[in-house]
C-alpha cells in the first residue's frame, strides 16, 4: 500500500509540472486584449478631430502598427497622435475650425474681396482723409490671409492664429462696437460674461485710453489682445474648450489647472491636444 501511495504521489507531482516557454530574444508576443473595433474607432475619430478627414491608403495599417506595440497604451496613443501633427491638413483644419467658429465661415475668397474693396478706396480722392485707417485695415486682412502660410512656416502659433481671428474687419462686423467686441472675446474664449468692472476697464483700453485688464495696463486694442491671450484665464478656457468639444463635458478644477499648466508651459497647443487625445476617456477604454 505504501508503494502504491508513493507512486500516485510521484505521478501527481510530475503531472503538475509545466514546461517553461522561452520567447526568442525575450520579446513578449503582442497582446490584443483591446478589441480591434475600439482601436479602429479611435483611429478614425482622431484623424477626423485632428486632421479633419478619415485615414486613407495605408494610414490605418500604419496607425494600427503603432497602437498595438504595447496593447494600445497611452504612450502608443501619444506616438500615433504626434504623427497626425505632421499631416499637411493639420494646420489647415485648425484655421478652418477657427474661421468657422469665430468669423462666420469667412474664407480666403471673402478676405481677398474685402482687401480689393479697401485697395479700391485708396484710389478715391474723397477718402484721402481716411487713407491711414484703410491701410491699417488692409494690413490686418493681409495678416489674416497669411495665417496658414505663417503657421506652416512656424512663424505663427495656434494662439497667434486665434488673436488674428479676432483682430480684423470680419470679426468687427460680427461684433460691432467696443462693448460687443470685449464681450465676445470673454464668451468665445473664457466661456463667461465679463463682470461690470472688467467690461468697463476693457472698453476703456480698447478705445485707446490707459486702463487695467487682468491686472495689467494697456492703452489700445492691441494691448488688450496681448494681455487677454496671455492670461491664465485664456489657458483654462482652452482646456474647457477642448473638453467640451471632444469629451462632451466640463473639466473639473484639478483637470483644468493641470492641463492649462501643460499648455502654458511651452505655449504650445499641440501639448494640450497630445494629452487629451491620448486619454483613456477619449480612446474609449477603462
Amino acid at each position: 500500500m505504501r508503494h502504491i501511495s508513493f507512486l500516485l504521489l510521484l505521478v501527481f507531482c510530475i503531472s503538475g509540472c509545466t514546461k517553461e516557454v522561452i520567447i526568442p530574444d525575450n520579446v513578449p508576443p503582442p497582446d490584443y486584449s483591446v478589441d480591434s473595433s475600439t482601436i479602429n474607432i479611435y483611429i478614425n475619430k482622431a484623424y477626423i478631430n485632428i486632421a479633419g478627414r478619415e485615414p486613407v491608403g495605408n494610414e490605418k495599417s500604419s496607425a494600427l502598427t503603432i497602437l498595438r506595440q504595447h496593447n494600445f497604451s497611452v504612450e502608443d496613443r501619444k506616438q500615433f497622435v504626434q504623427t497626425l501633427f505632421s499631416k499637411p491638413e493639420y494646420n489647415a483644419y485648425l484655421v478652418t475650425i477657427s474661421r468657422t467658429e469665430y468669423l462666420g465661415n469667412t474664407d480666403t475668397l471673402d478676405i481677398a474681396q474685402q482687401i480689393f474693396v479697401y485697395e479700391n478706396g485708396l484710389t478715391l480722392p474723397e477718402l484721402a482723409p481716411f487713407y491711414g485707417l484703410i491701410h491699417i485695415e488692409i494690413n490686418r486682412l493681409d495678416t489674416l490671409q497669411n495665417t496658414l502660410n505663417d503657421m506652416n512656416s512656424g512663424t505663427c502659433s495656434y494662439k497667434e492664429m486665434l488673436r488674428r481671428c479676432v483682430n480684423n474687419y470680419f470679426y468687427d462686423q460680427l461684433n460691432m462696437g467696443t462693448e460687443n467686441f470685449v464681450v465676445s472675446t470673454y464668451q468665445n474664449f473664457l466661456f463667461r460674461y465679463p463682470t461690470t468692472y472688467e467690461l468697463t476697464e476693457c472698453k476703456i483700453m480698447v478705445d485707446g485710453q490707459n486702463s487695467l485688464a487682468f491686472l495689467q495696463t494697456g492703452k489700445n486694442k492691441n494691448d488688450y489682445l496681448g494681455i487677454f491671450f496671455s492670461t491664465n484665464d485664456f489657458y483654462e478656457g482652452q482646456v474647457r474648450y477642448i473638453y467640451k468639444k471632444y469629451l462632451f463635458r466640463e473639466p473639473n478644477s484639478a483637470e483644468m489647472a493641470y492641463y492649462a499648466g501643460i499648455y502654458k508651459a511651452n505655449d504650445n497647443y499641440k501639448d494640450l491636444q497630445l494629452e487629451i487625445f491620448s486619454l483613456n476617456e477619449y480612446a474609449g477604454v477603462h
